[in-house]
């Protein structure tokens, strides 16, 4: 009898044995499988950073490329940049990228430059709140917004608005930094802000306002630009998406343009406002290792020779 409690308790005693050596190996492959994961991750990481800035120089040599081989310096839809790269395979990895302008866009830092409002971009915006049926109010918010001081504007919200909210909070005091911060303005529901955001954007301002490219702004923002400009002539100056002015002196001797009543006058107010240019441009890089995806985006400023550099990076797009 005893020698039989001595076998079960050896019995039992090798049974824990093992469940104790099996728990180590199965803890210890974890453990090994796990470190793996992470060295391969940190390094497929590092080879998508490398790969995806390789992405931004071709973006910059096309954008360059686009200006050298033009007698002038212009960009429109049909610019060749906007084509971008598709499933290239580089390092076992597939690359994929674009380019977007920005400047299509109204920039709603320029309402506010160097604390000071900018009458010409007020009185713009305001004319495409109204094209848009929404509150004209929405400019004097975001004013308040951006400006240093705690004077509300007659439509405006200051600091004291925003105590109440839960939880409170206060206006930045400085320019936008994504057009995502537009929701936490007064007032300003999904509804409203999925209707403007399509519009509008946030870029920086450097002592002067950026300027919207007139190759590329859709109707609404055309007739935006003078209130002697119909619906149907900003249809005309779209052309289907395809207007190519290669010099603002283009688009003002343009069909009906050249007839708009004080046009000597509006053309310095427009000269304010637009241009032939994308100065701005989001790119979009894509790195792809079997199931790993890496995207990113950056904000990018063309030089004068129309190459780019990156203002900064995301990892949500900037636009929305």
């Amino acid at each position: 009898m005893v020698k039989h409690k001595q076998q079960g308790m050896a019995l039992l005693m090798a049974l824990v044995m093992m469940a104790i050596a099996v728990t180590l190996a199965a803890g210890i492959w974890y453990s090994s499988q796990l470190s793996l994961f992470r060295t391969q991750h940190t390094q497929q990481n590092l080879q998508a950073q490398h790969l995806s800035q390789g992405l931004l120089l071709w973006a910059s040599d096309m954008l360059k490329k686009d200006y050298s081989e033009s007698n002038q310096a212009y960009d429109s839809n049909n610019d060749a940049w906007h084509q971008g790269i598709q499933g290239l395979i580089v390092e076992q990895a597939v690359l994929s990228g674009e380019l977007r302008g920005l400047n299509h866009l109204f920039n709603i830092n320029n309402l506010i430059i160097n604390n000071k409002v900018s009458s010409e971009h007020e009185a713009y915006f305001r004319r495409l709140l109204t094209a848009l049926n929404l509150d004209i109010n929405i400019a004097d918010k975001i004013m308040d917004w951006i400006d240093q001081d705690q004077e509300p504007r007659p439509g405006g919200a200051e600091d004291f608005a925003y105590a109440a909210e839960s939880p409170p909070y206060k206006t930045a005091g400085a320019p936008f930094l994504h057009v995502n911060e537009l929701r936490l303005i007064a007032g300003m529901d999904e509804s409203q802000f999925n209707q403007l955001a399509p519009y509008v954007t946030a870029l920086p301002v450097n002592n002067r306002a950026t300027l919207m490219n007139i190759n590329t702004l859709p109707p609404v923002m055309i007739k935006a630009l003078d209130t002697s400009i119909s619906e149907e002539l900003a249809v005309r100056i779209y052309q289907q998406g395809q207007a190519s002015f290669t010099h603002l002196d283009d688009f003002f001797g343009y069909d009906d343009m050249r007839y708009l009543p004080g046009l000597e006058d509006s053309k310095n107010i427009l000269k304010q406002l637009i241009d032939v240019q994308t100065g701005f441009l989001q790119a979009r890089t894509e790195v792809t290792f079997d199931e790993h995806r890496y995207q990113s985006y950056a904000l990018l400023l063309r030089r004068n020779d129309g190459s780019a550099r990156v203002l900064m990076r995301a990892p949500i797009p900037f636009l929305p």
